[in-house]
């Protein structure tokens, strides 16, 4: 006869056991629940995490990584319209036009109420010397009621002002962009050259000053910075400023 002592460490043996494998198939599911999520991924999310990767080497310059990246995420998703629109702005740094074109057709024919990629795309049309088709986007953008991130396309129409000597309304564009964006480079240094032709140094000064603060000294504001330094006299700031140049850029006009 089994003494009752023998039972009891037999039973807690038992019981013991009996935790150990409902443990193990506890941590077994949820091994494969976490394998079954994981494996489901779908391929948007996939191709979403493919075009950021491509969206972060066409940033660092890497034009070939990114596009290896991009064209697999076209595999898995073709209805994403910034890899289309991140495709287009490589061909468009490498001098290809057609290419960039052919694939902004695409991006704004999958996400033709993006304007970010709208943007992008009246920029492109500027670049290329295509105004008016430019000013029919960057107006539509500037007009977008519940857009936020109109500062490119003031710029770009301040831009387009300047070109045909439009320097009061220009202003006011670079203004609407510096509303939204103060921090926005491009239009800060327009603000600073119209202040410095209408001999408004001070604020001319303070515009570029805030240029420098954003993207640092490039020969063309140091040119600028000489010019308005001069008209105000303050010598030791125009030396200053020469020294700079010439250390910096020896080789500018």
């Amino acid at each position: 006869m089994i003494s009752k002592n023998v039972w009891l460490i037999v039973l807690l043996g038992l019981i013991s056991a009996c935790s150990l494998t409902v443990e193990n198939e506890t941590e077994q599911v949820e091994y494969a629940e976490v394998e079954k999520v994981e494996l489901d991924r779908s391929a948007v999310d996939r191709a979403k995490t493919l075009t950021d990767l491509g969206l972060a080497y066409y940033q660092l310059g890497k034009y070939n990584y990114a596009l290896d990246y991009l064209e697999r995420a076209l595999k898995l998703d073709n209805t994403n319209g910034v890899t289309y629109q991140v495709i287009a702005l490589i061909n468009e740094r490498s001098h290809k036009p057609e290419q960039a074109q052919l694939y902004y057709d695409k991006a704004l024919r999958v996400a033709a109420d993006d304007y970010d990629i709208l943007t992008s795309y009246a920029v492109f049309l500027y670049q290329q010397q295509r105004y008016d088709e430019a000013l029919i986007e960057l107006n539509r953008v500037a007009e977008a009621p519940f857009y936020k991130k109109k500062w490119v396309a003031y710029t770009y129409l301040g831009y387009y002002d300047l070109k045909n000597k439009q320097i009061k309304q220009a202003e006011k564009r670079f203004f609407y962009a510096l509303k939204m964006n103060k921090s926005y480079a491009p239009a800060l240094i327009e603000m600073a050259k119209i202040r410095y032709q209408k001999r408004d140094m001070m604020s001319a000064r303070a515009f570029l000053e805030r240029y420098f603060s954003q993207v640092g000294k490039t020969p063309e504001s140091l040119q600028l910075a000489i010019k308005i330094e001069s008209a105000l006299q303050s010598y030791d700031a125009v030396e200053a400023y020469q020294l700079e140049l010439k250390r910096k850029f020896p080789f500018a006009e």
